[in-house]
């Protein structure tokens, strides 16, 4: 009963903010930004996500995939060139 309860309130905020419709791997690679940039304050490595507890375990394709969707939302922007970029929350 309560894991229903904390999951109806976990898609309640996912919609308030703005996360409705992102995927699992797109939530654990935005989780893992928050977690690693300070709450937004530092730019991110990729080699950061790469190695972080929540993405891992992700494939490197899915990974490129789930942060070029978060860019195109509006909810990530990458800086710099291909072989230096770091990316930010927006």
């Amino acid at each position: 009963m309560i894991f229903a309860e904390l999951i109806n309130c976990l898609q309640t905020m996912e919609t308030d903010m703005g996360l409705k419709g992102l995927t699992h791997t797109d939530r654990q690679v935005l989780s893992s930004m928050v977690l690693i940039s300070k709450d937004g304050t530092h730019p991110v490595l990729l080699n950061e996500l790469k190695s972080h507890p929540l993405t891992k375990n992700v494939p490197i394709p899915s990974l490129f995939r789930s942060l070029h969707g978060l860019m195109q939302r509006g909810l990530v922007q990458k800086i710099g060139t291909e072989r230096s970029a770091t990316y930010t929350l927006v």
